[in-house]
């Protein structure tokens, strides 16, 4: 059955945790309900609902009180979703319940939540695929294990590891995580050389790092951490990412990585900018595998990149750009 996480992860990972505890998070649910009115007036709904809110019934970011709210209307949900809660703030209840933030309002999240519930195999056996394929563009455009990787970091929005030989080959932070990078780093570099790459499952560091891995092969493994147990999306994420890198690591080209980009590299149009743009494109929006292709330093692209966004207002880290700028060189 669907948990509290799992219907959070897929709705909205942006979306904050404001209040209640972190095993509450597993809870089951059993639908969704949605109400704009404020306590005493909640509507009565079966326990183990997602309880979906209107900010402005909490405007005063007072969850006790809403919670005492939920409480006397003898409601039991699984957790409380406030809706459309953007630059409020929270002090945290004396609760376990878990109170969820986020800024998509109440008709979609219950709109999502009761698609989900419903077809929850599907959507995610739509997504791994998706992501399966964004992967695989990603190593086409740059055959080592940082790029498929990054794909699945920004997707997720979790930090995302590929350790290959007993190191890390590729460590991915996510957004405002770094400090859970530099944990993940230390945990990892605790492990025994005989357990780097050839565990599974489910872990938790003793700092309360949750890391999730999938093997690949005998010499390498793929990680997802985060300071948040991990989702059936994660899951399905961190699998889609598995078989990209069995791939990749199974067919990895002999030489150095700088030697294998220069030769996938076009031939040059002549303007350096637009070399630069359309290398940017190749790589999927990446600025390092695009400066190793170019044969140029990282700052070189940065610069370029600035200048082209300033005087042309294209940037090829945007997927329209991108887009556009390789049709443009379609023959």
């Amino acid at each position: 059955m669907t948990s509290v996480i799992d219907l959070w992860r897929w709705l909205d990972p942006e979306a904050r945790l404001v209040s209640g505890s972190i095993e509450a998070l597993g809870r089951p649910v059993r639908g969704v309900g949605r109400t704009r009115a404020a306590p005493p007036h909640l509507p009565a709904l079966p326990d183990g609902r997602l309880l979906v809110v209107d900010a402005p019934i909490a405007r005063t970011g007072d969850l006790d009180a809403v919670l005492s709210g939920v409480a006397e209307a003898g409601l039991d949900p699984a957790a409380l979703w406030i809706a459309g809660a953007d630059g409020i703030g929270w002090e945290r209840a004396a609760a376990e319940l878990p109170v969820l933030a986020g800024s998509r309002g109440s008709a979609e999240v219950e709109r999502r939540a009761a698609e989900h519930l419903e077809r929850e195999r599907e959507d995610l056996a739509a997504y791994a695929s998706a992501l399966r394929l964004a992967a695989a563009e990603a190593a086409l455009a740059d055959p080592s294990p940082s790029a498929p990787a990054g794909i699945v970091a920004a997707r997720l929005r979790r930090g995302v590891a590929v350790s290959v030989d007993g190191s890390l080959a590729s460590l991915h932070p996510r957004p405002s995580g770094r400090a859970l990078a530099t944990r993940f780093a230390a945990a990892y570099a605790r492990l025994p050389a005989s357990h780097q790459g050839s565990a599974g499952g489910t872990r938790r560091t003793r700092d309360g790092l949750w890391i999730l891995e999938r093997p690949i092969g005998t010499t390498a493994a793929a990680w997802v951490f985060d300071d948040l147990p991990p989702a059936r999306v994660d899951e399905v994420a961190l699998d889609a990412l598995a078989i990209t890198l069995r791939a990749l690591l199974r067919r990895r080209p002999a030489g150095p990585p700088e030697a294998r980009a220069v030769a996938r590299q076009p031939p040059s149009t002549g303007d350096p900018l637009r070399d630069t743009l359309l290398a940017v494109a190749r790589a999927n929006g990446r600025v390092a595998p695009a400066a190793r292709a170019l044969g140029v330093h990282r700052n070189t692209v940065l610069y370029r990149l600035r200048r082209a966004s300033a005087e042309l207002g294209v940037d090829p880290r945007r997927p329209a750009d991108a887009l556009r700028l390789l049709r443009s060189e379609e023959p």
